[in-house]
């Protein structure tokens, strides 16, 4: 767990620090970084790796699903993939095959909330600043906000900005100067809007649910690569919100009908405790701490070649701090409690190829009959 925690974090210490890595026996951290700055980020990296240690070193993970499939993983490793299309950093378009996959993912997901008669929910794509601090992002995930930002109301400065682009490629370095404070983002997660669209009201005894889809926005730093960590991607989500126990008996479901969906779809891996990226900081390992030994995040972590991972979903539960952040109470139960079951489709599109391969001839009889491959 430390190694995983280290890992996620080494990035945002310097943006010259690349590559981030583990010996074969684990007891050595690898990087690259221009020589003249190796000693000092060494140092770093060595104290970043004593305080996660330190903290986890007693921490057991918890794994409430291991897929038959896990004990004998069989890969079909690929760098690349015809019709996955790399347009920027960490932006991508898709289409043939992979561009099937990604939408009989979305569908299937989507289903995931028909149990409960999920309420279908359109969200935008930028999200107020003001709620973004709401939700306490800009504190624990700062490295990952990407701000909305225009020119200042100005035509003398519209004017001077349009003319020093006249010629130019790419716009220029003074230009952050000419923006307006940004009062939105770029949403780094879609069931953020649930919780502002509910603030202060009071929601039935029996609680609601919400099944969203949407484009979320996280930067990622040299972590970006391939569909894993993309700093655009989609997110299908199932939103539960209610009284304690309603929402935790409907993640406990909903982990139940995920653990059904990798073994239908002879996917290995695990549904197992997990933690955010939280930003580097003195409350950080704490918090890194708190949400692994509380079980309050379970994430879906598929296996790919070389030993590596990743996390292509998430069973989440908030407690009840966005009910008291939005003023949010639920009928005879006090603050709303929430949970939401996240799906990366993009995430899942890579996983699945990677233990598949790209002949849909030799996939699951489940997902090669399905209509998108019919």
């Amino acid at each position: 767990m430390a190694r995983e925690e280290i890992g996620k974090q080494a990035a945002f210490l310097s943006n010259q620090i690349r590559n981030v890595r583990f010996s074969d026996d684990g007891k050595t951290i690898l990087f690259d970084a221009p020589d003249a700055l190796g000693p000092a980020l060494c140092t770093e990296v060595k104290e970043l790796a004593r305080r996660m240690e330190r903290a986890l070193r007693n921490l057991q993970r918890k794994v409430l699903f291991r897929s038959p499939v896990a004990d004998t993983p069989r890969f079909h490793p690929s760098a690349s993939y015809p019709g996955v299309h790399f347009l920027g950093t960490g932006q991508v378009a898709l289409s043939g095959l992979p561009l099937r996959l990604f939408q009989y993912f979305d569908r299937v997901f989507e289903g995931f909330g028909a149990p409960w008669q999920a309420q279908p929910l359109r969200t935008p794509t930028l999200i107020p600043t003001a709620v973004l601090s709401r939700c306490d992002y800009f504190r624990s995930f700062p490295q990952n906000v990407t701000f909305a930002a225009h020119l200042r109301e100005d035509a003398k400065l519209i004017q001077e900005f349009r003319a020093r682009h006249q010629h130019l490629d790419n716009i220029d370095g003074d230009a952050l100067a000419d923006m307006e404070r940004p009062e939105a983002c770029l949403s780094p997660a879609v069931c953020y809007h649930v919780y502002h669209l509910l603030q202060q009201q009071t929601l039935p005894a029996e609680g609601l649910v919400y099944g969203i889809c949407g484009k979320c926005f996280r930067y990622e730093s040299s972590n970006i690569s391939d569909l894993r960590r993309l700093w655009d991607f989609t997110m299908r989500e199932v939103v539960f919100v209610g009284a304690r126990e309603n929402v935790l008996q409907h993640r406990e479901r909903s982990i139940a009908m995920m653990a059904e969906f990798l073994e239908s779809h002879q996917l290995a891996g695990e549904i197992r405790t997990a933690s955010d990226p939280f930003f580097i900081a003195p409350d950080a390992v704490s918090k890194t701490y708190f949400q692994l030994s509380s079980e309050s995040k379970f994430e879906v972590s598929l296996l790919l070649p070389d030993g590596e991972r990743t996390a292509v979903g998430s069973h989440n539960y908030h407690s009840d701090f966005f009910g008291r952040a939005f003023g949010t109470s639920v009928e005879g139960a006090g603050p709303m409690h929430s949970v939401c079951v996240a799906f990366g489709l993009e995430r899942w599109v890579h996983a699945f190829l990677q233990q598949h391969g790209l002949d849909p001839a030799a996939w699951p009889d489940v997902i090669r009959t399905a209509p998108e491959f019919a």
